[in-house]
């Protein structure tokens, strides 16, 4: 018979290894100042959303919401066809902008079904492109740098840009080639399906504007206004919700050289860049429309479990500071203004600030019912 000190020596070390695993767990939520929650009391709510589900699939979102209690599923589409499709077993959506978010409102508050809303940050509609095309778009007065020669960001002159899509001018047309490359495809900006995502619909808005020079407030205007621009919409679109992963690959310089994107998703790819390389990635670059759109993305919770994720992602400081990192512009509690927040943490980065994009709300957004009969008639949706 094995004397009883063994035995409990090896109970002991067979215990070990499964405590340590727990403490890790533990030490690494708490690390971030936070509590552990058993995981009984985890509840699991799921979302649907475009571009911002690069703040909910976050590794540090993902703890900071396990220590409240929350795990968020995401399933991803564009923003206006996650509102547009079958809500049902969804928590909540987060559409990128408010047209499309009302979309949802209107349907569920009419209906007398539960809706909640928050809004914890904003981000503008901008245009990635490569330096080449950016230099070439400078060459002809159509694009400007911000800080001169070597500047990550542009200002776009948007009317003028348009007339040059019009015309069915080519890279090579404009002379890319005095800046070390080679294209001969037509210039233009592509953006998601405008059937399916929200920056499509705001791309929409901008070029209606830098057209016509307002956006229309009939049912004959828009109409009008979706017969002049389709041309230059349809032959642009693709079929996916978020295009910044082509424009990150060795493909987009040659596919789809200007993309549609948000400014967070270039941000977070700085600062990514800076933090792994030592360097900012100086070949991408930034076109800003003069005839600037400020998204707001909308949270609307659809269920009474989701109205804490609102509220936290809203007011927390830990998901606030977060939000900022991933390259948002965060809003007060309330809802209203942008804080300073971003341009000292890109400082911070050794990441260059854009000069323009903190109040972008230069160019007004047609009325819901006009911009989605412009919608369904450029893109054919259902």
């Amino acid at each position: 018979m094995q004397p009883r000190f063994f035995l409990r020596r090896r109970f002991l070390w067979s215990f070990l290894p499964v405590a340590c695993v727990a403490l890790l767990g533990a030490t690494s939520l708490i690390g971030a100042g936070r509590t552990l929650v058993p995981f009984d009391d985890v509840e699991t709510l799921n979302g649907r959303m475009a571009s911002k589900r690069d703040f909910f699939e976050d590794e540090q979102v993902e703890k900071l919401l396990l220590s409240h209690g929350i795990r968020v599923r995401i399933t991803a589409s564009g923003s206006r066809e996650a509102v547009t499709g079958d809500l049902t077993g969804v928590d909540f959506v987060f559409p990128s902008g408010l047209p499309t978010a009302r979309l949802t409102l209107d349907q569920r508050r009419g209906s007398g079904q539960h809706v909640y809303t928050s809004r914890p940050f904003v981000s503008p509609i901008v245009l990635a492109t490569y330096r080449p095309y950016a230099e070439a778009l400078r060459g002809k007065g159509i694009a400007s740098a911000q800080a001169g020669d070597g500047s990550l960001y542009y200002d776009l002159d948007m009317a003028a840009f348009v007339d040059l899509v019009r015309s069915g001018e080519t890279w090579n047309g404009i002379g890319i080639e005095r800046h070390g490359a080679r294209n001969g495809n037509s210039v233009l900006a592509n953006s998601p399906s405008v059937c399916n995502a929200n920056s499509a619909a705001t791309y929409l808005a901008m070029v209606t504007y830098a057209v016509d020079g307002r956006v229309p407030t009939t049912e004959q205007e828009a109409d009008e206004a979706a017969t002049r621009i389709k041309p230059l919409l349809v032959r642009q679109g693709l079929p996916v919700p978020d295009l910044l992963p082509l424009y990150l690959s060795q493909e987009g310089r040659g596919t789809a050289p200007i993309v549609v994107v948000y400014e967070h998703q270039y941000l977070s790819h700085q600062v990514r860049t800076r933090e792994r390389t030592g360097s900012v990635d100086a070949d991408r670059v930034l076109l800003y429309p003069d005839a600037a759109i400020q998204t707001i993305p909308e949270f609307i919770s659809l269920t009474p479990a989701a109205d804490r994720l609102g509220d936290l992602i809203r007011t927390d400081a830990d998901l606030r500071r977060r939000a900022m990192e991933l390259g948002f512009r965060v809003l007060d509690p309330d809802g209203q203004h942008t804080s300073s927040q971003l341009s000292l943490y890109l400082k911070e980065k050794g990441v260059p600030e854009p000069s323009t994009g903190e109040d972008d709300t230069s160019t007004p957004l047609p009325d819901l019912a006009l911009i989605e009969r412009m919608i369904k008639s450029i893109g054919g949706c259902p």
